[in-house]
This record gives structure tokens, C-alpha cells and sequence, in this order.
């Protein structure tokens, strides 16, 4: 009986990890809280998340890097309160768009689980002006992952 118990929760952990190896589901988008089996990490987000240009104008891109120690996944946006503004360029090898807030690619998700060092996302800004933040969930693996981190500020003027 222990052995069928133990097969099994190996079984639902590896299900749920592969059901994300293609990236977050838009249900993410609010809280941006991968949906595995595993809480967040609280201590120190271990990445960096640079970014190109913080002050450019509606329509203009800039990179978003992600980078630091190994992992196999990601979730980033750029929101202006509460909702995903803005565009991020796809590349059906390492990045999906996902819809969030009603918009089409406002959040970018990893495409594969492959370990990554690093990713650059290209982020173009809306029509809309002011100061915007970024937000970034970063996935070590299917159990250890930093969800919704503010990572810094672009202003689209």
C-alpha cells in the first residue's frame, strides 16, 4: 500500500510538471503564481532582470534579460496598476505570448523546460503613457520557483 501511495504522488507531482513545460496558463495572469503543487519561495529572488531602456516613448521596444542561476521557466509583465500593458515579441522556440487583461502577448511565458542561463524578452510599449512597473515569476524548477517579484520601472512618456 505505501509503495502504490508513494507511485502515485511521484506521479501527480511529474503530471503537474509537465503540464507546464510549455508555459504559465493565462489563469496566472492576476497573481502570477505558477499553478504547482508548491508554494512560492520567500527568501532572496535570485535573479537579475535587466532592462534596456526605462524611458522611451509609446510603440518604442526595449529588452527585458532575465538571468542569474539555472531555470527552466518564467512569467513576465509590464503592468500599469493592476493590468498588463504592452507587447512582448514571441519565438515559438523560447517564448509564448500569453493574454492577460485582455490583451494579446501583454505577458511572456517560456516555450520549452530547457535549462536557460538567461532569456532576453522584447517589450514594446502601449499607446498609454506614464509609469509602468515589471513584474517577474521565475521558475528554478517545477517545485522551486519566485512568484510576482517587482523587478523595475519603465517610463513610456
Amino acid at each position: 500500500m505505501h509503495y502504490f501511495v508513494s507511485a502515485l504522488f511521484v506521479l501527480s507531482v511529474a503530471t503537474c510538471a509537465m503540464a507546464y513545460s510549455d508555459g504559465a496558463p493565462a489563469e496566472v495572469c492576476d497573481d502570477m503564481t505558477p499553478k504547482h503543487p508548491f508554494e512560492p519561495r520567500k527568501d532572496k529572488f535570485p535573479y537579475t532582470v535587466a532592462i534596456s531602456k526605462t524611458s522611451l516613448a509609446s510603440g518604442q521596444e526595449t529588452d527585458i534579460t532575465i538571468s542569474g542561476k539555472d531555470f527552466k521557466g518564467f512569467f513576465v509583465q509590464v503592468r500599469k496598476g493592476n493590468k498588463a500593458v504592452g507587447t512582448f515579441t514571441t519565438n515559438p522556440k523560447e517564448v509564448r505570448g500569453v493574454k492577460c487583461h485582455g490583451t494579446a502577448n501583454s505577458a511572456a511565458t517560456h516555450s520549452n523546460a530547457s535549462v536557460k542561463k538567461s532569456i532576453t524578452l522584447k517589450w514594446k510599449a502601449p499607446q498609454e503613457k506614464g509609469e509602468l512597473e515589471v513584474y517577474a515569476t521565475v521558475a528554478e524548477n517545477g517545485e522551486i520557483f519566485w512568484a510576482k517579484h517587482k523587478v523595475g520601472k519603465i517610463t513610456v512618456k
